[in-house]
């Protein structure tokens, strides 16, 4: 199956022997992770051709075998290096009008074509991984406050 940009392919939710063979491949890539130090995944094809795979790519072979082996269904979706405004809100789960507010004040760059804005994506996924570790970084002080003050979970 090929993607083109702004395509996407989707696989139903699984059941029987599929979401049994799913949930072997989420054990499988769970017990045999990738070495950070250069660790390498080959796909062999039925006539031992063999492809290494990327640690990317092998990631979302976990993701994807973990969601089947749950029972959901997964979509894929390509992603342009260069979005809309529209596409860009949806990645951040945010509304189009409060990521025109962060690109007016700058926090997210982006440039435009004509009369639109466009936004890299390599921008886009920063701005996000900045957020996640100032949401990090907040929640670790409200839990360090919690502790100085003596809160407890026992209720």
């Amino acid at each position: 199956m090929s993607l083109s940009t702004g395509m996407a392919a989707s696989v139903m939710p699984t059941e029987g022997a599929e979401r049994q063979k799913a949930a072997a491949m989420e054990e499988f890539l769970v017990r045999h992770p990738l070495a950070a130090g250069g660790g390498v995944a080959r796909l062999v094809s039925a006539d031992g051709e063999e492809v290494e795979v990327p640690a990317q790519m092998f990631d979302v072979l976990h993701q994807i075998s973990a969601m089947l082996a749950r029972g959901d269904g997964v979509a894929i979706s390509a992603i342009s290096r260069e979005l809309t405004t529209t596409e860009a809100a949806k990645l951040l789960g945010m509304s189009r009008p409060t990521l025109v507010r962060l690109l007016e004040n700058g926090s997210i760059a982006s440039h435009r074509v004509g009369s639109h804005r466009r936004l890299f994506l390599r921008d886009v996924l920063a701005f996000r991984q900045r957020q996640m570790e100032e949401r990090r970084k907040s929640y670790e002080a409200l839990m360090w406050e919690s502790d100085a003050l003596g809160f407890t979970d026992d209720v």
